[in-house]
């Protein structure tokens, strides 16, 4: 299995994962990471260490979702590559990725379900509004 760590600006980490359990089910190997206003950076970076270190000890590959690109979980989870060689970095987390890779990290290796989760995150993107809307309600979709 695929561990999964989710590192975010304030606490959007540990709701983005609640939220996709609500859908999907409790995950085990998934752990949040929330850069708090105030933290420091080397706080930050220890708790990162601690929690990829405990996500290591299932062996498996590590996907690590942020929010933002060139943000402070971005740039520390960087910096820990060269300790962590099996983990890889997606920037702009949303719910579809991660029902995306909770739903498939069983069945596949982390080369293969990265390009699923990058495409999950932006089909999962649209605008709506009155003049887009059709009669036609029959494309509803229930979650």
């Amino acid at each position: 299995m695929i561990s999964v760590l989710v590192s975010t600006h304030g606490s959007a980490a540990k709701g983005l994962i609640e939220t996709t359990e609500m859908i999907c089910g409790k995950q085990s190997q998934c752990k949040a990471v929330s850069f708090a206003m105030g933290q420091s950076t080397d706080d930050f970076q220890q708790q990162l260490q601690q929690k990829l270190k405990d996500l290591q000890a299932f062996g498996s590959d590590i996907v690590c979702f942020v929010d933002l690109k060139g943000g402070t979980p971005f740039n520390t989870l960087v910096r820990l590559m060269a300790d962590f060689p099996n983990i890889e970095i997606v920037t702009g987390v949303n719910v579809p990725m991660l029902l995306e890779t909770f739903m498939q990290r069983d069945d596949v290796n982390l080369p293969t379900l990265l390009p699923d989760i990058i495409q999950a995150g932006t089909q999962g993107i649209e605008r709506y509004n009155m003049a887009s809307m059709s009669v036609d309600e029959s494309s509803d979709e229930d979650f």
